[in-house]
């Protein structure tokens, strides 16, 4: 009997199509659960500068405008998935456009996975990995921010050149697509910089079989080519409006932000600031969980590529992809340190060389040793386990889509709109540092608040110079701007310090109060100034 059952599990495991099917089954598993999770994830700070642009672009600038941080790729995106689903709500849109970022991640890094390593164990277990990653599953890849979708086009880009050259290829239209893939991350978010260099010297060097004059047409011309239309639209930035875009990407950043922070870091007990805390950061990210289940397997990966005799290797270009990935690694690692004050989310980034490098070592030693499969095998199991209650929690959310936390902000929204109709205020402009809520309502909001309080907060941390490419107000000048625009109501009860002077200028101008429980998240509960 005991023969007969392990027959039918090896057979099981022998038969490509059940192997195939039973992982099929297993990923929609767990993406059903990703999708539950980020559904009724609450609703986060960052995306109250995140999401409003996705209703705003439709009459509002970027930059000029409203004030917006960060490089242009995610909010166009973010517009596009609204306009593509205009019948779900305005957070919602945002998540799903992140959902499909994780999509991006799963099927098309763990096909090039597969591809590069002719594993289906070593692909699993690097999809796996970042799926079930502790600071993934958590506000860096459930909300609608920037996080998650630049580590999905480099993770992707990366895969496509790793896997042309290892295979000894050099295919126009996929080079092509790796080097916009990898524009197109840099261009939602700035850090996404540290693969750049390392990929252009590796598209002037890779593969090393082949003669220079045929490697620059063959290989660098479309990664590059591919690279500067990706960032053609930053250059347009850069050309037309250089001190607005780079005062909002780079001037908050590198200034008020970190003079802010310096004075707050008691409103953030967590805060990390100094080179030691960092450390002590970025070792939770990388030596725990999930990813701490891929560097072992990395470092196995590495020591059985060591150890193989010489005459069992292939003739695929190993070694430079690896150094390439190892390089990049480290980059990303060491440019994690430079922003201050530090978030869990700065680590994540080095973690997708990992699956890359683990997959061009498996290359040639999964045909001569079970030993880095069975590894992987063991670690994707472990990864699952370790996501288990989290992806379980999703799953169960799925019975109930109108109770989750997406929903919910969106009816909250338009019972804000329904309040101010009854009020005598219908679709009238209603000022408050949480612009999701009334933009849900299909309320106009003030531009100066528009993406949140990230520009109040820092204005009286803005030199003039700076000041002047943001549109902003601080909170010395709540009176004399709301005189003379009185606003129909405002909306408090998620920050009381920030808006300490808003109630003020609320409870001095005889606003009526009224508390809206159904406007509650992990900030607070909603109070509704309404102009009388």
């Amino acid at each position: 009997m005991i023969a007969s059952d392990n027959s039918a599990a090896r057979s099981l495991v022998r038969s490509p199509s059940r192997s195939l099917a039973l992982t099929g089954i297993l990923l929609a598993l767990v993406l059903a659960g990703l999708w539950g999770r980020m559904m009724d994830f609450g609703l986060r700070r960052d995306e109250m500068l995140f999401v409003p642009p996705a209703e705003l672009l439709g009459h509002m600038s970027l930059y000029g405008d409203f004030f917006y941080n960060h490089l242009p790729y995610s909010a166009w995106l973010f517009r596009l998935v609204h306009l593509a689903f205009p019948g779900i709500g305005l957070l919602e849109a945002g998540r799903v456009a992140v959902f499909l970022g994780w999509l991006l991640l799963v099927f098309g890094g763990g096909g090039l996975l597969w591809l590069i390593s002719r594993s289906g164990v070593v692909a699993l277990l690097g999809v796996l990995a970042l799926v079930c990653s502790d600071v993934l599953l958590e506000q860096a890849g459930m909300a609608a921010t920037n996080n998650l979708l630049p580590l999905a086009f480099a993770f992707v880009g990366l895969g496509l050149f790793t896997w042309q050259v290892v295979e000894g290829r050099h295919s126009f239209v996929l080079l092509f697509l790796s080097g916009l893939l990898v524009a197109i991350a840099l261009g939602m978010k700035v850090s996404a910089v540290a693969f750049v260099p390392v990929l252009v010297v590796a598209a002037f060097v890779l593969p090393r079989s082949l003669p220079m004059g045929l490697r620059l047409r063959h290989v660098t011309l479309p990664v590059m080519l591919g690279g500067i239309l990706g960032t053609l639209p930053l250059f347009w930035f850069l050309a037309t409006q250089p001190d607005l875009f780079l005062a909002h990407v780079l001037g908050f950043h590198t200034g008020p932000h970190i003079d802010y922070w310096r004075d707050h870091q008691a409103d953030e007990p967590n805060l990390v600031t100094g080179l030691g805390d960092k450390l002590r950061l970025a070792y939770t990210v990388w030596l725990r969980g999930s990813a701490l289940l891929l560097v072992f397997v990395a470092m196995l990966a590495g020591w059985l590529t060591l150890a193989l005799p010489r005459k069992t290797a292939t003739g695929a270009d190993v070694a430079g992809p690896a150094i390439m990935l190892a390089v990049m690694f480290a980059l990303a690692a060491a440019m994690s340190f430079l922003p201050t004050p530090a978030f869990p989310q700065y680590y994540v980034q080095p973690l997708i060389c990992l699956p890359l490098l683990i997959a061009v070592l498996a290359r040639n030693t999964v045909r001569h040793s079970g030993q880095l499969e069975t590894a992987a095998g063991v670690a994707a199991a472990l990864c699952l386990m370790l996501a288990l209650p989290r992806l379980a929690d999703g799953l169960v959310t799925l019975r109930h889509p109108d109770e989750t936390a997406v929903s919910k902000v969106h009816r909250a929204g338009q019972h804000l709109a329904d309040v101010l109709a009854d009020a005598g205020h219908a679709g009238e402009r209603v000022l408050t540092i949480n612009p999701v809520y009334p933009l849900e309502g299909g309320l106009p909001v003030y531009p100066e608040f528009a993406t949140g309080p990230f520009a109040y907060r820092v204005a009286d941390y803005t030199p003039p110079g700076l000041r002047a490419h943001y549109r902003m107000i601080g909170p010395a000048d709540i009176t004399a701007v709301l005189q003379a625009d009185m606003p129909a109501a405002i909306l408090t009860g998620f920050d009381e310090k920030l808006e300490a002077p808003l109630v003020q200028f609320a409870q001095a101008n005889g606003y009526r109060r009224t508390e809206l429980t159904e406007l509650s998240d992990r900030y607070g509960t909603g109070v509704l100034f309404t102009r009388p």
